[in-house]
This record gives structure tokens, C-alpha cells and sequence, in this order.
């Protein structure tokens, strides 16, 4: 497991998706930075210490939009993936060696919709919720469940659609690797660690 981390052709099609995310985010942010950062000084307002978070945001403006950039950076990898995947799993799946099933690109275009629903159900839940990341311990906690929410249906059906078997679905497993978003630089790699581990899980489960 620990050796596709390092695996050359799954590096190849981790940083493809993680480009794609960099340039697009960078973008965004670029033309709509300033407008990002007032809607949320503005949205705290109507959050629990609405006017200290406010104030936070206005005062450390460039520190807010970099930590918002980084935040929308590696919550969409998992979309951008979602054209590469078949890349990934069927690398790992020399392992096992599980029938592979006949797919299309109706099946990738439901992978990314399954990312997109993800995603916009974790950007809606932040939106109302973001002041829990200054409390101390629990924004630990706060993070490991939002990045579950975003990445645990994507992962189920991306480690798992290539193949004749249903996905053994672990809320656990993907809040504990969750963790490697907090580890400067390889956060940037989570959504492939996380791939990694989800398929050999549902292999190593349900390929007979």
C-alpha cells in the first residue's frame, strides 16, 4: 500500500488534478479575492462572535484569503481527479487483480457529479459553520468532519466504480486520513493518499 504513494504513474495523475485545482482557485481568487473576503467579514456578522471574526478578516485580510485559497485548492482535487481516476485505481488494482467491469464516459461524468454535489454540500455546510475554526480543539475535530463530508462519497464510488463490487462504506477511515490535510505540503497529495487507502480497503474487502 505504503509503495503506490510513491508509485510514478500515480504521481503523474496526482499532480495533473492538483494543477488543474492550483490554476483555478489561483484565478478565482485573483478576480474575486476581494469580493471573497468581504462576503465572509460580512457573513460573520450573523455568526456566533460574528463582530470579532469580522474584525479578524479586516485585519489580516491576506492571511484569511491564503488560508481560504488553500482551502478551496485542495477541496477540489477530488473533482479534477474524478477524470483521471481510472489512472489511479486500475494501478493499484495489480495488486488484486478484481475483474475489471465495462464503464463509459457516462460513469466518469457521474463521478463528477458526485464530487459536485460533495462539494457544494461542504461549501454550504462551511459557509454557516467557519467560525468554529477559531476554537481552539474543537476546529481540529471541525476540519477532520467537513473534509469527510467532501471526500467520503467520491472516494466510495471512485475507488470502487471500475470494478463488480459495492462499496464498503467507512466514515471512520476517511476522518482518520483526513489527518494528512494537516500536514503542510503533503496535504496538497490527501485526496490521493485517501484514494489509495479506499481501494485497496474495497479490494482487499470485496474483490473475490
Amino acid at each position: 500500500m505504503l509503495k503506490d504513494l510513491f508509485d510514478k504513474e500515480i504521481l503523474k495523475y496526482t499532480f495533473l488534478p492538483l494543477l488543474l485545482s492550483l490554476g483555478f482557485w489561483g484565478i478565482m481568487f485573483f478576480i474575486f479575492g476581494g469580493n471573497i473576503l468581504n462576503f465572509f467579514a460580512y457573513l460573520s456578522t450573523y455568526l456566533p462572535k460574528g463582530d470579532e471574526i469580522s474584525n479578524f478578516i479586516k485585519e489580516y485580510g491576506w492571511s484569511v484569503l491564503i488560508f481560504l485559497w488553500y482551502l478551496g485548492v485542495i477541496s477540489t482535487i477530488g473533482l479534477f481527479s474524478s477524470f483521471f481516476i481510472d489512472k489511479i485505481v486500475l494501478r493499484i488494482n495489480r495488486h488484486y487483480n478484481c475483474p475489471v467491469k465495462k464503464v463509459n464516459f457516462k460513469d466518469t461524468l457521474k463521478g463528477v457529479f458526485i464530487s459536485l454535489k460533495a462539494f457544494f454540500i461542504y461549501l454550504i455546510i462551511f459557509m454557516f459553520t467557519f467560525w468554529m475554526l477559531f476554537i481552539p480543539v474543537v476546529n481540529v475535530v471541525y476540519q477532520l468532519f467537513m473534509w469527510s463530508v467532501l471526500n467520503k462519497a467520491p472516494l466510495e464510488f471512485d475507488s470502487t466504480y471500475l470494478f463488480k463490487i459495492k462499496p464498503n462504506k467507512n466514515f471512520f477511515l476517511v476522518f482518520i486520513t483526513s489527518l494528512i490535510y494537516f500536514v503542510p505540503f503533503l496535504s496538497l497529495f490527501g485526496y490521493t493518499f485517501q484514494l489509495i487507502f479506499m481501494t485497496h480497503y474495497n479490494l482487499k474487502k470485496g474483490c473475490k
